[in-house]
């Protein structure tokens, strides 16, 4: 553990995507590439692109889905904090009436 380099989760994550980049930035910087090497390597990319965008949309849909489930969490503990703060009132109430009780019953 001691001297390992700390590396970043979301860099990792994107690890492949990264070595894909790198491919494609060196046939790019290749002057000298071919015509059939291009269209292959553009190919590449398209697949590559579509199953990106893939993802993408399902990590969108997740992210979408815990938003709600937390706004939904959300709604429930503010209604439930309302309730609480009600009923501190309810017994604040109480306690002043059994106080008063108690002093008039003491006399």
């Amino acid at each position: 553990m001691k001297g390992e380099k700390k590396t970043d989760g979301v860099l990792d994550m994107f690890k492949k995507e990264y070595q894909k980049l790198e491919e494609f930035q060196k046939i790019l910087e290749k002057n000298t590439a071919s015509r059939d090497e291009l269209l292959e390597a553009f190919e590449k990319l398209v697949n590559d692109y579509q199953s990106l965008l893939k993802d993408t949309v399902k990590i969108t849909r997740i992210g979408d889905s815990s938003q709600y489930k937390l706004l939904k969490a959300k709604e429930k503990i503010e209604i439930l904090n309302d309730k609480l703060v009600e009923s501190e009132k309810n017994v604040r109430e109480l306690n002043t009436i059994l106080m008063f009780y108690i002093k008039a019953t003491d006399k």
